[in-house]
């Protein structure tokens, strides 16, 4: 059991990487569909952590955003705070 989780964590680590690129690409994307700024993009792809990452690469619309948890409302307002 014990391998089973740390190979869990391990893996779970090593996919941080790309989400973190994954991210900033969506952030990218969806400042250019909006014509928004996107200055904080490869910000917010450093702070948010897994569950806010999982949480912003859903977002599509605007009306996605107040949907958000604190989390990842928090990891926004960190690297937008004009926002």
């Amino acid at each position: 059991m014990k391998k089973l989780i740390a190979a869990l964590a391990v893996s779970g680590f090593a996919l941080t990487p790309v989400m973190a690129s994954e991210l900033e690409g969506h952030c990218e994307a969806y400042a250019a569909e909006n014509s928004s700024d996107a200055s904080g993009c490869s910000c917010l792809a450093e702070t948010a952590d897994a569950d806010a990452t999982a949480e912003l690469l859903a977002v599509e619309s605007e009306a996605d955003l107040e949907g958000l948890s604190d989390n990842a409302r928090g990891a926004i307002e960190a690297c937008f705070p004009a926002a």
